[in-house]
């Protein structure tokens, strides 16, 4: 088991984990013994463990904090410079939350001494993360020699699918930057002329039948997509049969280019890297989202309560015809639901327009781009689609729970009929108001049907409340300025 977590954490990333809390666990000790009147008191009176379990409650929140600012990736944890101002970032939220904790209790004995605590607490973090990750571990995990079992233990041992021009790329990057700590022990490839050859002297050892054979035989921590000319279905297809072998699946591929140009998910300078693998964390589970979302979606509603009483009056002196728009959309597993809208058209128009428009959309695979120049639509219809307003009314299915502020968008049954086998795979999770698709592919002709897809694709397996907090705040200028609007 103790194996199996080091496999899909990664040991360089468990031993600076480890090394973080053990920082911020001794900074806070020291925070406690240097105000308290007797250090035994924090083990003894009720009051004072409250506070206790405050701070030992923000030394364990420095990891998922240090893992929002990627400071367990090589590209920050390398550079001095960067990994110094994200640790003073990550310090600087970590300590503003323990100060919310302690202005919570709002106890006089936890109220004491708080600020001076938690300034040394800051000081001496700070001090122990720069000693510790900076000027040792950093010299440490990227030399090429660290010494017997140390340099096996940080050592990945990975194989790479394909055994082409990239296949071979690959393997040079790793030749020459060492402190990658990537051990590829060989290619899998299903040219049968390549199978026990030697490739850049890296021996292609098997086939995709051989997978989980030679991962369980070669003890194999990660697996290394490096094919450049397949289909999304196939690739789709390869990502899933990798993931069954319970390694890390990475894709070095321009297929995910728009993720990795947009996003920066990649940790290897001199290529495209993202990671396939599903990364949901435990402490953002379908309830804790689900949470998040009556909480966001009801205050949004009663911010937005006045704003949508003009616009109700708006669209319904312009034109004839209700307020809002319902019709029945696909959701998570296919299943249809209400969905509401402001109206932007005119009442009882012709949908047949939308629906050819769809279907070559969908089985052109061109550019994601709306209909232009709709006659059906209003005055109004023009200004509230322009700036996503008639989205608003959509909060209410967030609250019944039908949706998610941030997820694949739902979409029309007709719509739905059209799409591949492939296609519907992202609707394994709730839909929502926004996401990946709406914030980097709207209404772009560079960006095509497929594209928007693998991005929402992408989101379903990488659920995170920091991916989700991103993603929204990156709406708030798609709307504000109108951007990808028609």
């Amino acid at each position: 088991m103790f194996d199996e977590f080091i496999k899909k954490w990664g040991a360089k990333k468990l031993i600076l984990s480890v090394n973080d809390l053990f920082c911020t666990s001794v900074a806070f000790i020291l925070a406690l013994y240097f105000t308290a009147p007797g250090i035994h008191i924090y083990f003894s009176d009720i009051t004072f463990i409250e506070k206790l379990s405050i701070f030992i409650f923000g030394a364990i929140l420095i990891i998922p904090i240090f893992r929002y600012y990627q400071l367990y990736k090589h590209k920050y944890f390398l550079r001095i410079g960067e990994q110094t101002l994200l640790i003073l970032k990550g310090l600087l939220i970590n300590s503003i939350i323990i100060i919310i904790g302690i202005f919570i209790i709002k106890t006089q004995e936890a109220l004491h001494d708080s600020r001076t605590q938690v300034i040394i607490y800051f000081s001496v973090s700070f001090t122990l993360l720069m000693l510790s990750r900076v000027l040792i571990l950093r010299k440490i995990l990227r030399a090429n020699y660290v010494g017997g079992n140390i340099k096996e233990f940080i050592t990945r041992r990975a194989v790479a699918v394909g055994a082409g021009n990239l296949g071979i790329f690959f393997s040079e990057i790793l030749t020459v930057k060492p402190h990658y700590h990537i051990e590829l022990i060989g290619f899998i490839d299903e040219n049968p002329s390549k199978l026990n050859t030697i490739v850049n002297r890296v021996p292609v050892i098997g086939t995709m039948n051989d997978l989980l054979e030679i991962t369980e035989d070669q003890e194999i921590d990660e697996i290394f997509i490096t094919i450049q000319n397949i289909e999304n279905k196939k690739l789709l297809d390869l990502i899933e049969k990798c993931k069954l072998t319970n390694c890390h699946v990475n894709l070095v591929s321009n297929h995910f280019d728009i993720i990795s140009a947009k996003l920066d998910e990649g940790e290897y300078h001199d290529l495209k890297v993202i990671s396939v693998s599903p990364k949901l964390s435990p402490l953002y589970s379908e309830k804790f989202k689900r949470i998040f979302d009556i909480l966001a979606g009801s205050f949004l509603i009663l911010v937005l309560m006045p704003f949508w009483l003009l616009i109700a009056l708006a669209i319904k002196i312009t034109s004839k015809g209700p307020v809002l728009y319902s019709t029945n959309v696909i959701g998570k597993n296919g299943k249809s639901f209400r969905w509401y809208k402001f109206r932007t058209m005119l009442a009882n128009n012709d949908a047949r327009i939308h629906e050819m428009h769809l279907e070559k959309l969908i089985t052109s695979n061109k550019g994601y781009k709306k209909l232009e120049n709709d006659p059906r639509i209003t005055f109004v219809g023009k200004f509230l689609r322009k700036f996503s307003i008639d989205e608003l009314p959509q909060l209410i299915n967030v609250l019944t729970g039908n949706m998610s502020l941030v997820g694949p968008r739902p979409c029309l049954p007709y719509e739905y009929d059209h799409f591949k086998d492939w296609h519907k795979l992202k609707y394994k999770v709730i839909p929502g108001m926004t996401g990946l698709a709406q914030i980097i592919a709207r209404n772009r002709e560079d960006v095509t049907f497929s594209d928007s897809v693998l991005l929402d694709l992408y989101y379903a397996d990488n659920q995170s409340l920091w991916l989700d907090l991103k993603i929204l705040f990156k709406t708030i200028p798609v709307m504000v300025f109108g951007k990808g609007g028609v």
